[in-house]
Order: structure tokens, then C-alpha cells, then sequence
């Protein structure tokens, strides 16, 4: 069912692109959450994967994909960056300027291609999240966790309000989904543990957004933020592989 219905949506946004001819990000955006259900239903057939391993698997390529949504974007939208000269000749081509309305006009056409890609990278996210704690465990929820705060630093960056929302949304709809599960498949003497520990993040957070917003912050916290950002993202392939099963077939092998 999930085959099919991506297959009819990915076919039905080229066909109705190809018949109204306009908002061309809107319908490429569709068809690219429709082949990403397209992937995880083949991941899930091929392979006799389950939802959860399909989904990690997907995630990984949402997050490959949503890595070049910046430049993709760049050359969508008609914008070319020159080559860089090798010898002193070349050093002449290409530097006549860019008429400032040519130049309005394409970066307009570039964030609206940011705006749908990341938008389709973020349901995307949020679908492959909800998939990673069905059924809750240790390795989907590192996954989920390790993907929400990626979501989250890497919306911070974001010089448009849509293209921020399209990433902070799935990010804090993953921690909530996380917080969730977690309540549920933990123990019931250890949930008192639990909200004291969801107190005192709810705490930090408040008194944070009653400081920090309007303060001139040290650099160390900018490179705090991208170093965590890099951790979370790479995490990703180990944690994918875990939720595979790939470290356990390897510790069984008899070498």
C-alpha cells in the first residue's frame, strides 16, 4: 500500500507539474516525499526489513539529501558559481557584474526551492522519527534522539522563518514522541526519575529563553553548537547500523 500510494503521488505531482506548468518547488517537494515512502516500502519488501530498520535507512538519506537542499537550490534557481581561474588569462573571463534585479529576482527563486526541500526533508524526518520508537528500544531511541537534536541545531541556521520551522517542528515533534515512549516502556518506579529529569530540562529551557534571547553570546557557544551539530550528524551511520543489527552480526563471527 505504501508502494503504491508513493508511486501515485510521485506520478501524479510530475503529471499535474507537467499540466499547470507553475509552482514547480511545491509539486518536486511532493514528489520527493513520495519517493521517500517509495524507498522505505522497497527496503521493507527487498529486504524483509522492519518499519523501524526501513526508517532508519531512509533517515540517513533524507539527511544526505537535506545536506545538499542549499546548493541544489543554488543551481535550480539558475545561479552559477564561475569556475576558478587556472592561469592568468582566465583571470579576465566572467567578471562582468550581475544586473541587481537578475540577481533579486534568482536568489527569491532559491529560497523558495530551500523552502520546499527542506519542508519535504522535514516530513520526512518527522514520519522516519515516529517510525524509530515503534516499538521503543535503545537503539531507535538514540537514533530519534540523536536525529531530533540535528533537526533542532540545523534549523538554527536557517535565514528564512519557513524554511526554520520546517526543521524545528519535526525536531521538537521528535523529542515529544521520544519523551512519550519513553514514558511508557520505562518502569513505573522509575517515572518519578523521569518527570524530575523533564522538570529540570523544562526549568534550564525557560530561564534560557528568558536570558538568552537579546544578550551577545561568547564565541565558545557558537562552536559548541556546531561541534554538537557535527557529532549528531555523523552519529547517525553508527546508530543506523546498530538499529540494523550489523554490530551484532559482526560480534558473531567467528574469525
Amino acid at each position: 500500500r505504501l508502494l503504491a500510494a508513493s508511486a501515485s503521488a510521485a506520478g501524479g505531482a510530475v503529471l499535474t507539474l507537467a499540466v499547470v506548468a507553475a509552482f514547480t518547488p511545491l509539486f518536486l517537494a511532493i514528489a520527493a516525499v513520495a519517493t521517500g515512502g517509495a524507498v522505505t516500502s522497497l527496503l521493507l519488501i527487498l529486504f524483509d526489513l522492519t518499519v523501524q530498520e526501513a526508517a532508519s535507512v531512509t533517515l540517513l538519506l533524507t539527511v544526505l539529501f537535506g545536506a545538499f537542499v542549499p546548493s541544489l537550490s543554488f543551481r535550480l534557481s539558475g545561479m552559477r558559481t564561475p569556475p576558478l581561474p587556472t592561469n592568468a588569462q582566465q583571470l579576465q573571463e566572467g567578471i562582468d557584474p550581475h544586473g541587481s534585479n537578475e540577481v533579486a529576482v534568482r536568489t527569491v527563486i532559491a529560497d523558495g526551492w530551500m523552502t520546499a526541500l527542506f519542508a519535504a526533508t522535514g516530513l520526512l524526518c518527522a514520519a522516519g522519527l515516529a517510525a524509530l520508537v515503534q516499538p521503543f528500544g535503545w537503539p531507535g531511541g538514540c537514533m530519534a534522539g540523536a536525529l531530533s537534536l540535528l533537526l533542532l541545531l540545523h534549523g538554527r541556521g536557517m535565514g528564512s522563518s519557513w524554511q526554520r520551522l520546517a526543521l524545528l517542528v519535526p525536531g521538537v515533534l521528535g523529542v515529544a514522541v521520544l519523551v512519550i515512549r519513553a514514558g511508557h516502556a520505562v518502569s513505573p518506579s522509575a517515572l518519578p526519575a523521569l518527570v524530575v529529569v523533564l522538570f529540570a530540562v523544562a526549568a534550564v529551557c525557560t530561564i534560557a529563553s528568558w536570558t538568552v534571547p537579546g544578550r551577545r553570546l561568547v564565541p565558545y557557544w557558537g562552536r559548541i553548537g556546531e561541534l554538537m551539530h557535527s557529532a549528531a550528524a555523523i552519529s547517525l551511520l553508527p546508530l543506523a547500523l546498530w538499529i540494523l543489527g550489523v554490530f551484532g552480526w559482526l560480534r558473531s563471527l567467528n574469525l
